[in-house]
């Protein structure tokens, strides 16, 4: 603590306020380099903010500026508010979350109006902290909570880094408010007291850690952005074929590692080549994505769906048996055919074709290959069916199961 104290609070504050605007133009530079997300308008601006509170802090202390205590404090804590308002904002924003920033905002006129309203009151230090502090501390915890929960859900730990700061800020404000509480706090923001430098040495580790995170975050979102365009289908947004070779393989390990079933359908949309003649190329991409939705919303978290190209899927079913898969088949069969699509008037149907994977007999391939025979094998009875493709036996050819048969429907 004695370090501490011997540290100079005007350079601390003109450190961290550059350290602010090092925030703002980090976000800047970000977003002139092709990120277009709106989170970088907040975090920049709210780096801004805290660039030029402690800045005019350093002009204050290091230039020995007379300013008026009245004015100096509502510049001062209506900046501050500010930048703990956008800040969670930018967070809000990145999640896909309104910001909400505008209502928000009324804090930062609040914190900036009340060295008018209550002058007295207020130009005391020990006040101030018991006031603003909660209200910072509820917008950091629950920025870095939002961001812990989802980076922890989606295993990013950038994203965990970011959080990380501000919940360490959090921890800071609770010390705060525990030491304006239980001692007599010097007043003058920027006192040369002990206390009050460490707060100054921590706000600095914060803005840095979290200018750090923040970037790296939004580095990660432009690579995950970039491989979900190369790995994902444009005009439905399900998975490629591209994408099937490192979805299946790691199906087929899992399967075999754990020696759980794992499922393989075929599923392709009947008469699709009429559809298009018909009603031309924009209803049939129109058919496409609708049949798509309807098969993928159908599916659980576990499931993965692709196209294959055309009006043809693949759908992969971790830890469901052929028999269970029949039956997912028909239900999704069932949602293809039921509704209208609106592009073209009418209703489509859509054959399946279902095989299990052979663990330690055949691989994800041979597997996908019998889907695709019992696909077809569905096209020869009629269209708008199901069947099933059980691996050959000595004394069996492989012939298909019907959805009746493997259901055991009279």
């Amino acid at each position: 603590m004695d370090l501490i104290g011997q540290l100079d609070t005007a350079t601390l504050a003109f450190v961290t306020g550059l350290a602010g605007l090092l925030l703002a133009g980090t976000m800047g530079g970000i977003r002139l380099a092709g990120m277009r997300s709106s989170a970088l308008v907040f975090w920049g601006a709210a780096g801004l903010a805290a660039g030029i509170a402690h800045l005019l802090a350093h002009l204050t202390l290091g230039l020995g500026l007379d300013l008026p205590k009245r004015e100096s404090l509502a510049v001062a804590n209506g900046m501050v508010t500010l930048v703990h308002v956008l800040l969670l904002a930018g967070v809000r924003v990145f999640l896909g979350r309104r910001s909400y920033w505008m209502p928000m905002a009324v804090l930062a006129l609040v914190t900036g109006s009340a060295s008018y309203i209550v002058p007295d009151v207020w130009g005391v230090l020990r006040v101030r902290v018991l006031m603003l502090a909660p209200i910072y501390l509820v917008l950091d915890t629950a920025a870095g909570f939002m961001l812990w929960r989802a980076g922890s859900s989606r295993g990013e730990r950038f994203q965990n880094l970011a959080a990380a700061a501000f919940l360490f800020n959090s921890a800071v404000l609770v010390v705060r408010i525990a030491h304006a509480l239980l001692f007599d706090t010097p007043d003058g923001a920027f006192a040369r007291e002990p206390f009050q430098t460490l707060v100054f040495v921590l706000g600095l580790v914060f803005i840095s850690v979290l200018t750090m995170g923040l970037a790296l975050l939004m580095f990660r979102s432009k690579e995950l952005e970039l491989r979900r365009l190369v790995h994902s289908d444009p005009l439905t947004g399900l998975f490629n074929r591209r994408s099937l070779y490192e979805y299946a393989q790691r199906e087929q390990a899992r399967s075999e590692r754990y020696g759980t079933p794992l499922a393989l359908v075929m599923v392709d949309i009947d008469g699709f080549k009429s559809v298009n003649d018909t009603y031309g190329h924009a209803a049939g991409d129109d058919v496409i994505c609708e049949t798509a939705l309807r098969v993928a919303c159908g599916l659980r978290d576990v499931d993965t769906a692709f196209r294959l190209g055309g009006e043809e899927f693949l759908l992969l079913l971790p830890s469901t048996s052929m028999v269970e898969a029949t039956s997912v088949a028909e239900r999704l069969r069932t949602a293809v055919c039921d509704t209208p699509i609106a592009a073209i008037g009418r209703a489509v149907t859509a054959s399946f074709g279902v095989s299990e994977l052979q663990r330690g007999r055949e691989d994800w391939e041979a597997a996908m290959h019998r889907a695709d025979v019992a696909l077809y094998r569905a096209k020869d009875e009629g269209r708008n069916r199901v069947v099933a493709m059980p691996a050959p036996r000595a004394d069996d050819a492989g012939v298909g199961a019907s959805i009746d048969a493997l259901l055991d429907v009279p």
